[in-house]
């Protein structure tokens, strides 16, 4: 297994603490910025894994400059999340949810320029920054694209919901791997797009997959949310199909679920609409795999990177 030098997300999260203390010159915003941060470092850094993974894809030593860059794509998907979770108000835990609406929103766009900036700063060619910013700029605007698709719950086609998916989660993916590709020269980036995106959607099925079948007052279907798999359980024909098109419809209200809690997700559980999802799934997960075996780089890390896909 091939050993790509990382930095730790205690090293990002401080790079992260240290900018923000350098740049939002207000008390308030300081002090309502740090628990954000501490809060998605207990989530995890998981695309500025990926961006490391992508710069080492044929270098294995170590770049000072990969930590600020880290910090940069962190602070992105974090200003993007939050929101999100102010868009669609379905998780009042998350530390923005509790903080005043304007001042959450101050935040993330606080955030938004902190990232971009960074990366402006990080020690790379000019031209390559430049390209990188590209990426992001593009890669975001598509994201934002799908996110609006996705509040507007309009999808209530399979291609359709696959598609803003793509847009939604694929971009982000494919956003943080093309940054760290194209810091290190990488001219592979069209591959490296391609592969991303449908790792994205596979990630994002594997979300939908568990929101659904999780149960606890955080479950997506009583959360309202408008993920695949409940899109796809709301046109069965059987009498739950019935009661998930009336409560989305606002027809009945969150406790006639939870009245039919058991029988309902014991029947969500034994649909076949599970399994196709995971079939969907499984084929975006293959599509990505073979995708990136398209990639000139050494066995070696494509095998790290296969298993990496494989776990979702």
């Amino acid at each position: 297994m091939v050993l790509i030098p990382k930095y730790s997300p205690d090293e990002i999260t401080e790079v992260m603490l240290r900018v923000v203390n350098i740049h939002l010159d207000d008390n308030d915003l300081k002090e309502n910025a740090i628990p954000f941060i501490l809060y998605k470092r207990e989530e995890g850094f998981s695309f500025s894994e990926l961006t490391q993974i992508h710069y080492h894809m044929d270098n294995d030593e170590k770049s000072p400059g990969m930590l600020p860059v880290s910090a940069a794509v962190e602070f992105l998907i974090l200003a993007l999340d939050i929101l999100d979770d102010l868009q669609d108000q379905d998780d009042m835990e998350k530390p923005w949810s509790k903080t005043p609406f304007s001042t959450s929103m101050n935040i993330s766009t606080g955030f938004l320029m902190l990232s971009v900036l960074i990366l402006e700063q990080a020690p790379y060619e000019e031209k390559l920054k430049s390209t990188a910013l590209q990426h992001l700029h593009g890669q975001v605007l598509q994201a934002v694209k799908g996110q609006h698709q996705d509040l507007k719950r309009s999808n209530t086609i399979e291609e359709d919901f696959l598609r803003m998916i793509e847009d939604k989660s694929g971009s982000l993916m494919a956003c943080s791997t093309l940054i760290g590709a194209t810091l290190n020269h990488s001219t592979q980036q069209e591959t490296i797009r391609d592969y991303s995106r449908s790792f994205g959607v596979t990630a994002q099925l594997a979300n939908d997959i568990n929101g659904l079948l999780r149960l606890d007052t955080k479950n997506d279907l009583l959360q309202k949310q408008w993920t695949l798999p409940i899109m796809l359980l709301s046109k069965e024909k059987d009498e739950k199909a019935q009661w998930i098109r009336d409560y989305y419809n606002n027809k009945v209200n969150q406790k006639f679920l939870v009245e039919r809690e058991e029988s309902l997700f014991q029947w969500i559980h034994q649909s076949p609409v599970i399994s196709y999802v995971r079939i969907i799934k499984r084929l975006y997960q293959r599509k990505a795999i073979d995708r990136m075996r398209d990639l000139h780089v050494s066995q070696e890390w494509k095998s790290c990177m296969e298993e990496y896909l494989e776990h979702l």
